[in-house]
Parts: C-alpha cells; sequence; structure tokens
C-alpha cells in the first residue's frame, strides 16, 4: 500500500520538484564575482611622478621634494652621478648648464635622505654628457656605492650617445625605424661594437627602462601591458609607458580636475615624467600655486602614491595572480615566489566567507574586500554560501539536485 501510494504521488512531486528546482535554479544564478584589485589595502588608483634632473638647481629640488614629502606623495628622483666630460653629442653641453650631479656633496646626501624617507632615486643615464662604457660601469658602481643598490630604473638623456634603444631603435617596426633614422641621430648603448655600449649593464644591473608617452593621465590605459619585453631589445628587461608632463604648463594640463576624476573612475595608473625646472618655479623660487593646487587635490584622494618601480613590480606580480570561481567558490592563488601584499577584491556579494580562516569578510561601499598578504605559491579560498559556517550543503541548487536524483530513482536502487 505505501509503495503504491508513493507511485500514486510521484508524478505530484516530480512536478513539484521541477518548480522549486527551477526557483532554486533562478537564485542560484547570483553567484559570486570576483576581480582582483590592482592595488593594495583597497586604493582606488596609482599615482606618482618620475622626474628629470636636467638643469634643476639644488635649491629647487629642496623645495619641491620637501613640499612632496609633506603631501606623502613619494615619488622616483633622477639623478646624475658623474659630471658631463665629453660633452652632449654633438652639441658640447657643459655639466654646469645641464643641472647639479652627485659630485655636489650636499646635493647628494639629500637625494640619499630622500631614498631614507621612501622616495625612489633612479638614473638619467649616469651624467649629462655622453659616457663611455667604462664611465657607465663605474656610474653604477658608485651608484650602488651611494644608495645601497643598483638603480631598477633609467631614463635615457636627451642627446647621449650611449642612450639605449634610443631614436630610431625605439621602434620594432622597419618602416618607422628607417624614417626616423633619417633625421634623428645615431644612439649606441646597445651596439655591442661601439665604445658606448652598455647593454649588458642594463640588463644585469637595471629592470625597468622608460619607454613612449602618452597625453592621457591614466598611462595604464594606453599601455596597459606594462610593464613589457620586447625580443627584438633583448638588454632592456621590462619598458615601461608614461604620462607626458614636460613641463608645469603640460604637468597642469594633463593634471586637471576632469582628468584626475577619470583616473579614479578609471582604477587607472598614472606615471608621470616631467622636469621641475621647466615652469615650476617663479623667480622667488615659489611653486607655482596651480601645481600646488592639483597635488595637493590628488594627495586627499584614496590613492596609491609609491615610486614608479613599486607600481611597476606589483603590476608584474598581479598578473601572476589566478582568480577562479566556480559557482560560489573562489581561490586566489600566488604563483609568485613574492609575497602580494595588502591582496583586495572587487566583488558583487556583501560578504564572503574564508575558509583560510573561517571568518565572514564584508564588503566596503566601493564593493571592496581587504583579504591581508597572500605568501608565495599560497591560495586564499572564500566562498558565497551563506551557510557555510554551518557545514551545510553548498547551495539551494546542490540540495534539490540531490533531491532530484532521488525521485527519479537514480538514489533508490
Amino acid at each position: 500500500m505505501v509503495r503504491s501510494s508513493y507511485r500514486s504521488c510521484k508524478p505530484i512531486i516530480l512536478l513539484l520538484t521541477v518548480i522549486l528546482f527551477s526557483v532554486s535554479a533562478c537564485s542560484s544564478n547570483n553567484q559570486a564575482q570576483v576581480q582582483l584589485s590592482i592595488f593594495p589595502d583597497g586604493k582606488d588608483f596609482a599615482f606618482t611622478i618620475i622626474e628629470d634632473p636636467d638643469y634643476g638647481s639644488y635649491k629647487q629640488k629642496v623645495i619641491i621634494y620637501e613640499y612632496l614629502d609633506s603631501l606623502h606623495l613619494k615619488t622616483t628622483k633622477g639623478i646624475w652621478v658623474v659630471d658631463n666630460k665629453h660633452g652632449s653629442s654633438t652639441k658640447g653641453w657643459k655639466s654646469n648648464t645641464r643641472g647639479v650631479t652627485a659630485s655636489d656633496k650636499e646635493y647628494l646626501q639629500y637625494n640619499i635622505d630622500l631614498q631614507k624617507r621612501g622616495f625612489e632615486i633612479c638614473l638619467h643615464t649616469v651624467g649629462p654628457g655622453n659616457d663611455f662604457r667604462e664611465e657607465t660601469r663605474y656610474g653604477y658602481d658608485l651608484f650602488q656605492s651611494y644608495f645601497g643598490q643598483y638603480p631598477k630604473i633609467n631614463t635615457n638623456h636627451a642627446d647621449n650617445i650611449e642612450n639605449i634603444y634610443w631614436g630610431a631603435e625605439r621602434f620594432s617596426n622597419g618602416l618607422m625605424k628607417f624614417l626616423y633614422g633619417l633625421v634623428i641621430q645615431r644612439f649606441e648603448g646597445h651596439v655591442e661594437t661601439s665604445r658606448y655600449f652598455w647593454g649588458d649593464i642594463c640588463k644585469e644591473k637595471t629592470t625597468y627602462v622608460r619607454g613612449f608617452a602618452t597625453d592621457k593621465l591614466n598611462t595604464l590605459s594606453v599601455n596597459p601591458s606594462m610593464p613589457y619585453h620586447l625580443e627584438d631589445k633583448p638588454y632592456v628587461n621590462y619598458w615601461f609607458g608614461c604620462t607626458d608632463g614636460y613641463n608645469a604648463d603640460k604637468f597642469k594640463r594633463v593634471l586637471s580636475d576632469d582628468n584626475i576624476k577619470k583616473l579614479v573612475e578609471e582604477r587607472g595608473v598614472s606615471l608621470v615624467y616631467t622636469h621641475f625646472a621647466f615652469g615650476f618655479f617663479d623667480e622667488n623660487n615659489h611653486i607655482d600655486e596651480d601645481v600646488k593646487r592639483q597635488l595637493t587635490k590628488i594627495s586627499k584622494l584614496n590613492g596609491w602614491f609609491v615610486p614608479a618601480s613599486t607600481i611597476l613590480d606589483r603590476l608584474i606580480l598581479v598578473r601572476n595572480i589566478s582568480v577562479n570561481t566556480k559557482k560560489n567558490s573562489i581561490s586566489i592563488v600566488n604563483n609568485n615566489g613574492e609575497r602580494l601584499t595588502g591582496v583586495t577584491i572587487l566583488t558583487n556579494k556583501e560578504k564572503l566567507y574564508c575558509l583560510n580562516t573561517s571568518t565572514w569578510i564584508y564588503a566596503n561601499n566601493e564593493g571592496e574586500m581587504l583579504l591581508g598578504d597572500l605568501e608565495p605559491y599560497a591560495v586564499i579560498r572564500l566562498n558565497g554560501n551563506e551557510d557555510m559556517e554551518k557545514g551545510n550543503l553548498e547551495s539551494h541548487y546542490e540540495r534539490w539536485k540531490i533531491t532530484w536524483e532521488w525521485l527519479t530513482g537514480r538514489y533508490n536502487k
């Protein structure tokens, strides 16, 4: 009787199950969506400045860098460690017309102090004039003795013959190389037969070299693959793009209110290349008020204000992080041999359960969740199931699936 009664009711039960299963399936479509943020600790964008030392005076350097430090904007500062011995290209520029170098011991000590305060010191080639291979090697070793490490960044200087992959060689396209080479001098830092060759030194001791520039404040929007390597330019490990803030006027244009707003909305990365000696000061060495106003505005936003190589290092690390989502299960895998600090994700969920710590993590009002550090080759496991801490089944979908299997006889044999 019981078995007969069950059989007579089975079509009704199956129909109800189909309806409930369909409702459950619809509700299960609200799966967790997760995107890894480039930036640590819930920051919304990255902004920094890379300064070219051309023509700058020691006094002006102190004024502008003390101002940047007061805003907690930690930037990258280019320097020369040797004086001009041979002129630059055929122009015969002398060191006293091109800016201060580390041969000024007071200036050198100020740069060492800036490094200790979190600024990055890089090279704009080792000197303001043409330098032979042995002079470049000496300059690199001098830099290491001053700052305790070799420069992670080098930016080519003007018309120095030892510039690496400069002029026509900046291009990979053969036609562009030819056309550009008709009007631009030849640079020889990468030419192995030249007295100016130092490509092997660059590859061994420097990670990043500045490449092309854009007028957009969000550098990453134009150069999303940065930092990148080019097979036809083997002596440079990685190239990076920059935003052209050549002088004070261009700097203020790229740092306009509208551009800053767009940078934040796009969660972008801005590496602005500039010359503080070009229009940033009045005759009394006061910083341009509009420059100060725009720097102050951006410094008050929720940005990541660190030197250029710190940003570029993180871009490489983030590329090697895998985010795998299956229904409401998420795994974030660090495929690097280095720790990724301040891991932040963007999600459509108000909360996710962290299996690593057996705790709930809640999103802020921007949909961000701060997960802490991710050790080398480690995994953070998250789940969007509301009942995870109770040890319940993965989802309503799974429960109804089991019921369906039972009703159709697969578990009733």
